[in-house]
C-alpha cells in the first residue's frame, strides 16, 4: 500500500493527515499555525502615538512581507509530509491550496499531487475521514457482535 498524505489548509491554519501504510496502523495528524498577519497596516497610517512612525506602510510593502510569511508558510507545511509519502491531496477554503500546489511543483522529489479540491471548514476527525475517503480507505469498522467479528472488521 502506498503512503498518502492530505492537507488542509487555509492561509490561518493547516492540518496534515498522514495515513499509515498498514492497515492497522496509526493516522498522524499534525496541526501548523500560520502566524500570517491579518491586518497590517496599510498606506499613511498613523500609530497611536505622535512621536511614532507617520508614515505607515506602503501597500508594496505589505503584500511583500505577506508574500515571504505565506512562503514560510507552505515550507512548514512541506516539512512536516512524511518523507515516504507517495500521493498527496490538497483540500480547503482558500486559494491557499494553489499556493501550496505551485510551490510543490518546484520540489524535485515530491510527493505526486493526486488533486486539488475545495473544501469548507472541518473537524479534525471530518478532514481524516476526507481523506481516507479521497484515497479509498475505509474506515475502521465497529463490529456488534464480538462472536461473528472478522479481521476485515477492524482494518483501517
Amino acid at each position: 500500500m502506498k503512503k498518502q498524505t492530505g492537507i488542509w489548509l487555509d492561509l490561518r491554519n493547516a492540518w496534515v493527515i498522514n495515513l499509515p501504510v498498514v492497515p492497522d496502523g496509526e493516522i498522524v495528524v499534525q496541526h501548523i499555525s500560520s502566524g500570517i498577519e491579518e491586518n497590517a497596516a496599510i498606506e499613511n497610517t498613523r500609530m497611536g502615538t505622535t512621536w511614532g512612525p507617520h508614515g505607515g506602510n506602503n501597500q508594496h510593502t505589505v503584500e511583500e512581507r505577506r508574500h515571504h510569511e505565506e512562503k514560510h508558510f507552505f515550507s512548514n507545511i512541506l516539512k512536516h509530509i512524511h518523507p515516504s509519502t507517495e500521493e498527496l491531496v490538497i483540500f480547503g477554503p482558500s486559494e491557499a491550496k494553489i499556493g501550496l500546489e505551485k510551490m510543490l511543483e518546484d520540489i524535485h522529489n515530491a510527493p505526486k499531487l493526486m488533486g486539488v479540491e475545495t473544501a469548507d471548514h472541518m473537524t479534525e476527525h471530518q478532514m481524516t475521514a476526507w481523506v481516507r475517503d479521497y484515497f479509498g480507505r475505509p474506515a475502521a469498522r465497529n463490529c456488534q457482535n464480538m462472536d461473528r467479528c472478522t479481521i476485515n472488521d477492524f482494518l483501517i
